[in-house]
């Protein structure tokens, strides 16, 4: 299913999103679409940290090192 959405854009926006459009080939929908799949994972990415830093910090796994160590 596909669903259509409508954004306002300033006149700076739409300039920088065309020249976007521009240097990639693509359209104005799929640089859109990308960057709201981008958005997304970084939110996702971000909720998972949330979680998952003080567990690890409650474990006593500070830095890259120590995560390394138990892993190893």
């Amino acid at each position: 299913m596909q669903t259509t959405l409508t954004v306002r854009l300033s006149e700076k926006e739409t300039k920088d999103l065309q020249a976007i459009c521009e240097m990639t080939g693509k359209s104005r929908s799929q640089v859109v679409r990308d960057a709201l799949c981008a958005r997304l994972f970084r939110e996702r990415l971000d909720a998972l940290r949330a979680i998952a830093v003080p567990r690890a910090q409650e474990a006593g796994l500070l830095t890259e090192e120590d995560v390394f160590r138990e892993v190893s």
